[in-house]
């Protein structure tokens, strides 16, 4: 699918690292969903949809309601699911958007953020797609964590990124009292398309609602949390090649909302089970990371969409080993 770039106004008025942005987090967000079961929690969804995520002191972008749930959280009819699916598919129809193959088409849409100014400061993503597994192995599969392999080889020097949880007593001693069973802090560190370090602590709060098989659906809000001190920092090199990373500054605007609802019966037809998957997140873009130039805009709908294949594969086999 193209991407679309839009104003959003604000209140005022080599190849593993490209790809490494994206695999943190699916890390982040998608590994969250891993042995999840509440009956409540959502502040941080709730928030997300309420406030949104603040890019700057005076910008802020909201994150659009997920289309795929209905106002009070449930997932929306079969019906309005196959008229939103038909939106996504567009000319290639619902059949080629569903369809269990790893190519399978990925609705990919891309919004500009700008300031008062009128200068593009981030941008808000919204992708859909479908993986052709039920929602407890998208949720379980070992699959997801291996989003998280950087593909290096062993050769390599381990500094393409990191991810580990924040410990309950940092957490005590910053007065953060989180829910365990839904709640976790993860502390990232990866380099973004190798110009920019981005390091901080990432707040998931995961959701899962079981009602029936048809009304199954998995919610995860995460975002680069305010309350600690994230920051970027530029990559270079120095004259003998070897890079390098200058002065840390202050970052935040870095979150969003996933989704992964049954695909129903009547759409998915005999094929197999089937989830639909909607992540929207907004990435705040600082001038000094790239000069102005478009370079997310240009870079992260072609990872998104090798991130989202490899996932398909991981899960097909998986679905189709002895468990």
């Amino acid at each position: 699918m193209l991407d679309r770039l839009h104003p959003i106004r604000d209140r005022r008025s080599p190849q593993h690292r490209q790809r490494f942005f994206m695999l943190t987090l699916a890390h982040m967000v998608l590994m969250q969903a891993g042995s999840v079961l509440a009956d409540d929690g959502n502040a941080l969804f709730n928030q997300m949809l309420d406030q949104g995520i603040a890019l700057t002191d005076n910008v802020t972008a909201p994150i659009p309601a997920p289309t795929f749930l209905d106002p009070s959280g449930e997932p929306v009819a079969a019906p309005e699911v196959e008229k939103q699916l038909q939106k996504l598919a567009r000319a290639g129809g619902i059949r080629r958007f569903v369809r269990n193959s790893a190519v399978a088409p990925i609705a990919i849409d891309m919004e500009s953020i700008s300031n008062s100014d009128g200068k593009r400061i981030g941008h808000l993503l919204d992708v859909t797609f479908v993986v052709h597994a039920s929602l407890d192995l998208v949720q379980d599969s070992d699959a997801l964590k291996s989003l998280l392999q950087n593909d290096s080889k062993e050769d390599e020097p381990d500094s393409s990124g990191a991810a580990s949880q924040v410990s309950a007593e940092e957490l005590t001693q910053l007065g953060i009292h989180a829910n365990a069973e839904n709640e976790s802090f993860g502390r990232i560190r990866f380099p973004l398309l190798d110009r920019v370090l981005v390091e901080g602590v990432f707040h998931a709060e995961t959701h899962r609602q079981i009602e029936g098989a048809s009304d199954d659906v998995v919610t995860v809000a995460w975002q680069l949390d305010p309350r600690f001190e994230n920051s970027w920092s530029p990559i270079g090199r120095n004259d003998l090649g070897q890079e390098t990373t200058g002065e840390a500054k202050p970052y935040q605007g870095l979150g969003g909302l996933i989704t992964a609802t049954r695909l129903p019966a009547e759409i998915a037809g005999t094929d197999s089970e089937g989830t639909i998957v909607q992540a929207r997140f907004v990435v705040h873009e600082p001038v000094d990371w790239f000069g102005g130039r478009n370079q997310l805009r240009s870079k992260l709908p072609l990872i998104i969409q090798d991130r989202v294949r490899d996932l398909r594969r991981k899960l097909a086999a998986n679905h189709t080993s002895p468990r």
